[in-house]
């Protein structure tokens, strides 16, 4: 068995959802830019616990409790009130809708339609392209039939043959990318965008040694003197820069984003726990055994064990 994480392409979601496929997406031309949108009220089995190529932006409206639950990366989130999801396509999602069903939207689009549409700092602000925030928005029924309107107005530009429909179901998604942003900083105590071009630097480059594919190649060793260097920048202005903007240490962000692949790692495939360590850039697994139940309270071992039964059942 190739030792990999599966990502699901474009392609592959929409011959599991049934849909039709556009010459877009055939081969020689999936370079091209691509959106799609869809309106369902039916329940949905747990869908594959997969990464995927393609960015997605939910609206759930329902009001009920228990009706769904979004598994993301190593979190478990309960969809039991209107909320909007934001899911990164580098970190492993699934989403199941129980027997109530429940009316929701989900806006598809490949990274060529939205490439260079949207500013650095906006993206590290936003969960679609920033895998260290929470994915999930919270709504009021308002706001729900606000956002509503938005979802409804790219499915009727869809459809029609405005001349210039993509451009703006393009603005529509920047509206809905924003909103998504806004919403979730009232709903915390702390909230300052950040504008440093150094911290939007950092994030890239931080977020361009993820995901971890291959059991056959190693990370190396992040630390901040390795992405200042890449910067150009001395590391202690570098930490100043990443505190001041982020209430976090550099290591900090680099630990948090280590962490969240280990457990990407041990919770999605079979490699064992030296390949692992070794994939993440630890010399040796004892390393990173120490290294993992500092901050978790678990070894590498319990912590895949922890979620095995829970896979099992719900497959």
């Amino acid at each position: 068995m190739e030792k990999k994480i599966p990502t699901e392409s474009l392609l592959q979601y929409l011959q599991r959802t049934g849909q039709p496929i556009p010459s877009e997406l055939l081969p020689g031309n999936d370079s091209q830019p691509f959106f799609t949108i869809r309106e369902t009220t039916s329940a949905t089995p747990r869908t594959p616990f997969n990464r995927r190529d393609y960015y997605k932006i939910c609206l759930s409206s329902n009001m009920g409790r228990g009706d769904g639950r979004l598994i993301y990366n190593e979190q478990e989130i309960p969809l039991d009130q209107p909320c909007l999801l934001f899911t990164h396509p580098s970190v492993p999602a699934s989403i199941e809708i129980m027997d109530n069903p429940i009316s929701r939207y989900q806006a598809i689009f490949n990274k060529a339609f939205i490439e260079g549409h949207i500013p650095g700092d906006v993206q590290y602000a936003s969960p679609l392209f920033n895998s260290s925030l929470h994915p999930v928005v919270l709504l009021t029924k308002t706001e729900r039939d606000r956002l509503s309107m938005i979802f409804n107005e790219m499915q009727s530009l869809r459809e029609s043959d405005y001349a210039y429909r993509w451009d703006m179901i393009r603005n529509l998604v920047q509206l809905l990318i924003h909103e998504g942003i806004r919403l979730h900083q009232q709903q915390i105590t702390y909230a300052a965008p950040v504008r440093d071009r150094l911290v939007d630097a950092f994030m890239t480059s931080l977020n361009q040694h993820f995901p971890v594919d291959s059991a056959e190649s190693s990370l190396g060793l992040l630390s901040p003197a390795h992405f200042a260097d890449q910067l150009h920048v001395h590391v202690n202005y570098l930490n100043s820069v990443i505190k001041k903007h982020t209430g976090k240490t550099t290591r900090a962000i680099i630990q948090e984003r280590v962490l969240a692949e280990a457990r990407a790692l041990l919770r999605n495939t079979n490699w064992n726990i030296a390949e692992i360590a070794y994939a993440l850039g630890f010399e040796y697994p004892s390393h990173f055994n120490k290294y993992f139940k500092q901050f978790t309270n678990l070894t590498p071992l319990e912590f895949r064990n922890s979620q095995q039964p829970a896979l099992t059942d719900s497959l």
